[in-house]
């Protein structure tokens, strides 16, 4: 008896710590969106796992390293602090990492290892979903986000596979944690852009002025104004 009840307490305080905890992060989140500091950042989308029957969208980050500016050298799991910078271009990127908090704003996250010189570290961008619901991913298109084209370099010399639309993220940055608050399309948020309708399996994209992007859903082929889409 006195094993079962100790069994329970113990229970009821794991429950009431999580509990607690699941507040606290729902606070601190929405703390970070509504107050945080608002950068863009250049993003990918990930089109892994099952899109669609998830509550988020996920998002690759491309800043994974940084020059050391800390006062000893950089270990692997070390918790540090990356110093956010804009460029001319309006884009966030990091001036440097260091071991102790610096003023203004800062991100937090832990090195994976360190080039062989020790003055670059390489982490994981701490923030990586931007929460929709099930309902919102269904209205994305996939093939519109996902799509690769060829292009020719400046000189016009050599072909480049790129993807076709420009994709960023807006970030939220507060007392070193980091949230995605939006992620845009062309300058555009991605849940205004390219909205599906029904299930578009494919699509062939107009080649002239006089022709329209063609979608063939489930075997049926639709003529759609690629302004309409927009």
């Amino acid at each position: 008896m006195i094993n079962k009840r100790l069994s329970l307490i113990l229970l009821a305080i794991v429950v009431v710590i999580e509990v607690v905890t699941l507040i606290f992060m729902r606070g601190d989140y929405r703390s970070v969106m509504t107050t945080g500091a608002e950068y863009k950042v250049p993003a990918q989308i990930q089109f892994k796992g099952d899109f669609y029957n998830k509550n988020y969208l996920g998002i690759t980050i491309p800043i994974t390293e940084a020059p050391w500016e800390g006062s000893a050298p950089a270990h692997r799991g070390e918790e540090i602090y990356l110093k956010p910078v804009v460029d001319n271009d309006g884009l966030m990127t990091i001036s440097g990492a260091t071991d102790k908090e610096p003023g203004g704003n800062y991100i937090i996250t832990r090195v994976e290892s360190i080039n062989d010189s020790g003055d670059v570290v390489r982490f994981a961008f701490p923030a990586s979903r931007l929460y929709m619901s099930p309902e919102q991913l269904k209205k994305l298109s996939v093939v519109e986000l996902s799509e690769r084209v060829q292009v020719k370099d400046e000189k016009g010399k050599k072909v480049e596979t790129r993807m076709k639309n420009e994709i960023y993220a807006q970030i939220k940055i507060k007392d070193g944690r980091v949230v995605i608050s939006q992620a845009l399309v062309n300058g555009s948020p991605v849940d205004q852009t390219f909205l599906t309708v029904g299930k578009r399996l494919s699509v062939k994209y107009a080649s002239g002025p006089k022709e329209k992007d063609t979608y063939s859903v489930g075997g049926t082929k639709e003529e759609v104004d690629p302004a309409e889409n927009i």
